[in-house]
């Protein structure tokens, strides 16, 4: 081998060595650092919230009756190129406090007060994306980025026949005070959807919404109830100007999916991007395709 081919492989091997240091610092090897974990008072409640990576704050909102565990798909995952902030909702999770009446969004406004955070992308999935919607319109200044998870909106009332169909069974389930019952009941209405049979979900997802579902009845107070926001989001949705990504599944709801279409319709440059093949779980059921889309949305 002579000189000249000496110094190419050389270069080569420069060169190679580093992309390797580069993606192990930027890419799938970065470690995020050590996980955070706390409680944050607001009013008469404490909000735990779980904290992790550095950089530019991406906050995840649950759903309603599951909890912050929901995100586990994600929340490692995006710690790698994000401070990632999970939460528990009052009455979910491990939050408690006392019987108060209060607001979601002003919620999340005095964590992110407390966690020194000016400014943050916000996800949520159903409830957390009326949440996070909600609180794009009453703090816009801190809100850099929002992704819509099957978002449901507030002032728009789901009139879809699954549900319908499913009110006298939770209804009967709640009067005996059976959580099973109950939790069967969402778990038809939310993880299966109207197009499928249960026995056409995974069990692994079935069995953690479910879990999580009755861990939340378990520790519910019903004299802790949230204040709408007034008059709703429904009806002004046009000042949202943080870049929005709406993300509906083909199984939802038919009113879930109407929603995504009033709010890419009125949200100025709002996208859509439909995931195949789930419901209203799309981040548990499809977390590798999910986490493709949300990703380049939020780091592009």
């Amino acid at each position: 081998m002579n000189t000249e081919e000496n110094g190419r492989l050389r270069q080569i091997m420069k060169v190679g060595l580093f992309a390797t240091v580069v993606a192990l610092v930027f890419g799938a090897g970065m470690v995020p650092g050590p996980l955070k974990t706390g409680y944050a008072d607001v009013g008469q409640y404490s909000i735990y919230y779980e904290d992790i990576g550095s950089g530019e704050p991406l906050i995840l909102i649950h759903d309603g009756y599951l909890d912050r565990r929901m995100w586990d798909g994600q929340f490692d995952l995006f710690s790698r190129w994000s401070r990632v902030i999970r939460y528990d909702l009052r009455n979910h999770g491990l939050s408690h406090g006392q019987a108060d009446t209060f607001s979601y969004h002003q919620d999340l406004s005095r964590l992110m007060d407390a966690l020194g955070i000016q400014k943050a992308k916000i996800m949520g999935l159903s409830l957390g994306g009326s949440i996070a919607i909600d609180f794009a319109l009453m703090h816009p200044e801190k809100v850099s980025k929002l992704v819509l998870v099957s978002s449901t909106l507030g002032g728009y009332e789901l009139k879809d026949s699954a549900l319908k169909a499913m009110e006298p069974k939770l209804a009967d389930a709640m009067r005996r005070k059976d959580i099973n019952a109950c939790a069967e009941c969402f778990l038809r209405s939310w993880t299966d959807g109207p197009r499928r049979t249960s026995a056409q979900v995974d069990a692994s997802v079935r069995r953690k919404v479910g879990d999580m579902y009755k861990a939340t009845m378990h520790r519910w107070n019903e004299y802790t109830s949230p204040r709408p926001l007034d008059p709703p989001a429904l009806s002004r949705l046009t000042p949202i100007h943080a870049p929005t990504l709406f993300v509906p599944r083909e199984l939802d709801l038919p009113g879930i999916r109407d929603i995504a279409g009033l709010v890419t319709r009125d949200i100025p440059g709002a996208k859509k991007v439909t995931i195949k093949g789930a419901a209203h779980m799309v981040n548990m059921e499809k977390p590798e395709e999910f986490n493709e889309i949300v990703e380049e949305f939020l780091t592009r």
